[in-house]
This record gives C-alpha cells, sequence and structure tokens, in this order.
C-alpha cells in the first residue's frame, strides 16, 4: 500500500498529527550528505536514520498522504549563495503551518496560524539569514 511496507506503514499512521510527525522528525539526526549530494526517500530515510529538509519534508508529506491529508511542499528559495529551505505544508481549521527538518531552530515548525501560504512564507522572512 503506498508502496510502504507494512512496519513503514505502521510508523506512518502511528504519527497521527502534524505536532507528531514533527516530534518524530526532530529525533531524526541530520543528514549532512558527507558522502555527496543526497535525495532519500521518505522509506530510505526511515531506514538511514537521518535527513535533510528535503528528505524531511517528503517523508512529512508521505505521512499526510497516508493518512489522507494533502501531501504539500513549499520551496523558500534562497539566493544564490545560500540554501534554499523545503517545508511540507498542512492546513487545521483554514490555517496554514509546516513541519520542517532543519539543522536551525528558527526554520523549524510553524504552528497552523497563518491565513494564507504567503503569510506563512513571509513568517521565515526575518529568520532566514547568511552566518556571514
Amino acid at each position: 500500500m503506498y508502496g510502504f511496507n507494512k512496519d513503514e506503514l505502521k510508523l506512518l499512521r502511528s504519527l497521527g498529527t502534524p505536532r507528531a510527525v514533527q516530534d518524530f522528525l526532530d529525533t531524526v539526526p541530520m543528514n549532512f550528505e558527507i558522502g555527496g549530494d543526497t535525495l532519500m526517500s521518505p522509506r530510505r530515510v526511515i531506514c538511514e536514520k537521518k535527513a535533510h529538509c528535503m528528505e524531511g519534508a517528503l517523508l512529512a508529506a508521505a505521512v499526510f498522504w497516508v493518512q489522507g491529508r494533502r501531501p504539500l511542499l513549499l520551496d523558500l528559495r534562497a539566493a544564490a549563495d545560500d540554501d534554499d529551505h523545503v517545508v511540507s505544508l498542512f492546513q487545521e481549521r483554514g490555517r496554514w503551518g509546516a513541519v520542517s527538518k532543519t539543522n536551525h531552530a528558527v526554520l523549524r515548525w510553524r504552528e497552523p496560524i497563518f491565513k494564507s501560504v504567503h503569510a506563512f512564507a513571509a513568517s521565515y522572512f526575518h529568520e532566514y539569514f547568511l552566518d556571514d
């Protein structure tokens, strides 16, 4: 079902809320791509037990898909000398929030309080910066 095996489906279904998905992703170590660029599938993230933002967003979207939510991703594009950030959007009571896998606390989870995706995306603006 959905291309997942029985144990994987059990895990995905056990993450019953967006907050539970975020809590799970917070336990998964960051994938620093030491051996080169990766784009691991949700199945491989579960197996390898590591993820970067895109891989975490794909896993969150897979959870939402299995649970009957829309699997939506948002790519927050950055300047040429910085990295994009990808999140998995969800909606509750007509408001937008997101699950996020990142190494930076400021680019993480967003409560579903935003009236539009534009307003949601703008919430990252003041926290999206280069270290230099």
